[in-house]
């Protein structure tokens, strides 16, 4: 017979009266002669069954005490007789919990101080522990539900497969409480210390479940920076019970944002996306537009200009606009609006003549187009142009950088790439939520058993 080595697992239950109860969890064995790194400690299958044994064990004994102190009336102090048990199942993060709870009789006092099984209904009051909630709406909101749900399969000792419809109305459920939670927080009077506050805001596309009215909508998201703070990140779909607005307002109030404040907007010009901003503050704003998408409009007439100047002698006949392209990324970032805007004029005015003729090549006409829209850009967001060197070297923002990292953590890393899927904008939304609580640290167990 082979030499074997055994380790009995027990646990230890102390009660309220004080006396200890011991209970066997598990035995473990190994064979000593041919041991190999394969047998070496615990394996998962072993952990999770002393996980599940310890977890029901534990449990179990948790409800009888919570019984035993229900047992006694309130009005009299007699003891209640039990009537009869009944079987209660609550899932947890190491396995489902079946316990066997006893029902009281009335007591003969017939007193109206009874509150039934007050402690045993307190303590079994829902179908899955917080905590398990809250992990399952983690894995749920950064990996695919069917995937999330063999995540944990893996690695939590549960009884029979999680299944990825659960993962996903879990999420829902803590994505609702989350949201409740932000909405109805008051304005942090403690910490509105008069530091500028700035709200980076940018859009995404995702695709739209079969039916809706369109094959894409538009998310928004970004983040509420102040300084002394850690970044408030938001996000928010169209079409559902809470509005964009809401959502930038209740990452504000968390900021320290109080109405009157002023607040700094970054965006890419969108008049749609200043307007959530402007609703949710019920106030005017300043509103800087971002600086790469100036420059990228730049760009692109700088290049195009360089596949021109090769062509015939038309940098002959176009002296104004090759002075005035190599100067318009200067006077825009120096915040030379007008200048800049009088040399968009005078390029369209030179190139007007020669790009509408019908010999016109086509890079010629695509110069002219860009120009054109360069111009209307500048009109529209004449307002928003700042001196941007200065605030440069002022350690200033100058762009929404910000927001196009939210966008690729929040949206693009869930819902676009890779991960295409069809999304409702209620199920986006609660996505969203769960998310953006788990990249600003709000998804712990503290702040969650604060949002339940």
């Amino acid at each position: 017979m082979a030499a074997q080595l055994r380790m009995k697992v027990w646990v230890e239950l102390v009660g309220a009266d004080g006396l200890p109860l011991r209970r066997e969890i598990a035995i473990v064995a190994r064979n000593v002669e041919g041991a190999r790194l394969g047998d070496f400690g615990l394996s998962l299958d072993e952990s999770k069954g002393i996980q599940r044994r310890l977890q029901g064990e534990f449990t179990q004994f948790q409800a009888d005490q919570a019984a035993q102190l229900d047992r006694n009336c309130l009005e009299c102090g007699r003891v209640r007789s039990i009537h009869d048990y009944r079987s209660r199942t609550v899932d947890s993060l190491f396995g489902v919990c079946r316990m066997r709870v006893p029902r009281f009789r009335g007591c003969a006092c017939d007193g109206s101080a009874n509150p039934g099984e007050g402690r045993t209904e307190a303590l079994l009051n829902g179908r899955a522990t917080p905590e398990l909630q809250r992990i399952q709406a983690e894995l749920g909101s950064r990996l695919s539900f069917r995937e999330a749900a063999r995540v944990l399969d893996l690695f939590v000792p549960a009884m029979r497969p999680h299944n990825h419809r659960t993962v996903s109305n879990r999420l829902a459920k803590v994505a609702d409480q989350i949201e409740k939670w932000d909405l109805a927080s008051p304005y942090r009077l403690s910490r509105a210390d008069g530091s500028p506050i700035s709200v980076f805001i940018d859009g995404a596309y995702i695709r739209a479940v079969p039916g809706y009215q369109s094959r894409h909508f538009e998310i928004a998201m970004g983040r509420v920076v102040t300084k002394g703070r850690p970044p408030r990140q938001f996000a928010a779909s169209p079409h559902v019970t809470t509005g964009k607005h809401d959502v930038v307002r209740a990452a504000l109030r968390a900021q320290g944002w109080v109405p009157g404040s002023d607040v700094t907007v970054f965006s890419d010009g969108d008049v749609g996306l200043q307007g959530i901003v402007i609703g949710a503050t019920r106030q005017p704003i300043t509103h800087i537009l971002d600086w790469f998408h100036l420059s990228m409009r730049l760009r692109h007439i700088e290049q195009a200009w360089e596949g021109l100047k090769s062509v015939g002698n038309l940098s002959i006949y176009l002296r104004d606009t090759a002075l005035h392209v190599p100067r318009l990324r200067h006077l825009l970032w120096s915040g030379y609006v007008r200048e800049a805007t009088r040399a968009v004029r005078d390029m369209l005015c030179q190139l007007e003549q020669y790009a509408r003729l019908p010999d016109a090549s086509n890079k010629l006409k695509r110069f002219f187009e860009l120009v054109s829209n360069l111009q209307t850009y500048l009109i529209q967001n004449k307002t928003s142009l700042v001196d941007y060197c200065q605030r440069y070297w002022a350690d200033h923002p100058i762009s929404s950088a910000p927001a196009e990292s939210a966008a690729n953590s929040l949206v693009n890393a869930r819902m676009n790439k890779k991960r295409q899927m069809r999304w409702s904008p209620a199920g986006a939304h609660r996505v969203l939520q769960v998310r953006a609580a788990v990249a600003d640290g709000r998804l712990k167990q503290a702040k969650f058993a604060l949002a339940a």
